[in-house]
């Protein structure tokens, strides 16, 4: 699918899409209609309360798409053999049908009434995809690559509540009377207004908030201790049996609950001339940092970024520690750096990555 339908269908399921990203999105569906079907728009239609769609635009979506068949269908038929012919008019009527069931308000409206996070919308990124999106009280939340994020189409309550996984950079507008509550896996993070980041992956084995102005409490699940994190500060929840975080950072505090470890931690600079910029929220600037990170972890972080599935055969390549810093290079050349840290080899076949 490309990059820039992807970052369309974003804004359309969040409801954040302007009329001219709309016209665009719907030339882009009409010029392929085989990845918008494939990237399971029903499914995440479902949990809008209406149609993304009215009547009359469903109607001329179906027309538009029908003609492109039909066109594309007179242009190929003649020199197409018969039995050919007749599979592609067999697949030129599928998707008809499916554009036609896709637009279906009714539908959508039933798949509403069934989903269990009725008065919610969701946003959820594929690998390699960011998406931004502008709450009603004029917060704006900056989702990351393979996350997820539930949130309110009201929010007319007085604690402003939103369910991430994966990660987000939140920019939160202030407001006294109005508590900001996000809740990740193993924690949940109140705020009045300020800017921070939040990284809870479920494959990983540590979670983080980092903050970079104002301030936060963190509330640990697990034995509801609560954290006060100031700027440039951040606390980190790992797993008691791991060695240590995953980016080898100094830890100020620690404190065991039950199986996790609580650690407060001062922010990464990227540059020691330039402390504003951290590695916590890189990847806003599409800055691939990692520091003596395992390769299991970089693995990791990889497939999200690239959308790419990477097998690592050996145990003890996947142990190794890197450190480096890639900035939009192809998934080839950043493989290549990263020989040069730590033999391995690689091979490519198709979108599998298999590390020997």
């Amino acid at each position: 699918m490309p990059k820039r339908l992807s970052e369309l269908l974003a804004l359309h399921w969040s409801g954040e899409i302007s009329a001219a990203e709309k016209a665009e999105l719907d030339e882009l569906l009409l010029q392929h209609p085989g990845d918008w079907l494939k990237a399971g728009q029903m499914e995440q239609l479902s949990f809008r309360k209406v149609s993304a769609f009215d009547e009359e635009d469903a109607d001329r979506l179906v027309d538009r798409v029908s003609s492109f068949i039909e066109e594309e269908s007179r242009a190929q038929a003649s020199a197409r053999p018969v039995a050919e012919r007749r599979r592609f008019m067999a697949r030129k009527w599928l998707v008809s049908l499916l554009v036609v069931v896709g637009c279906a308000g009714g539908l959508l409206t039933y798949y509403y009434k069934q989903s269990p996070f009725a008065g919610y919308k969701i946003v959820t990124t594929d690998a390699g995809m960011k998406t931004r999106i502008r709450m009603a009280d004029g917060s704006t939340i900056l989702l990351n690559a393979g996350s997820t994020l539930r949130y309110p189409e009201k929010m007319d309550k007085a604690f402003r509540e939103v369910y991430l996984t994966g990660e987000a950079y939140f920019d939160i507008k202030h407001a006294a009377s109005r508590p900001f509550i996000i809740h990740a896996e193993k924690m949940d993070v109140r705020v009045l207004g300020t800017s921070f980041n939040i990284r809870s992956y479920k494959e990983e084995d540590f979670e983080e908030t980092a903050v970079i102005s104002g301030a936060v409490e963190v509330v640990v699940k697990e034995g509801q201790q609560v954290f006060r994190i100031a700027p440039n500060e951040k606390v980190l929840l790992r797993k008691a049996s791991a060695e240590k975080d995953t980016k080898g950072n100094a830890v100020n505090t620690a404190t065991t609950q039950g199986n996790i470890v609580i650690e407060r931690q001062p922010l990464s600079p990227i540059s020691s001339t330039d402390s504003s910029r951290v590695l916590e929220t890189a990847w806003i600037n599409n800055q691939l940092i990692f520091q003596n990170e395992t390769l299991s972890a970089i693995v990791q972080r990889l497939e999200r970024w690239y959308g790419v599935k990477i097998i690592i055969r050996d145990p003890q390549l996947a142990a190794l520690r890197f450190s480096g810093r890639a900035d939009n290079v192809p998934i080839e050349k950043l493989l290549n750096i990263l020989q040069e840290i730590q033999p391995f080899k690689y091979s490519i076949q198709d979108d599998i990555i298999t590390i020997n």
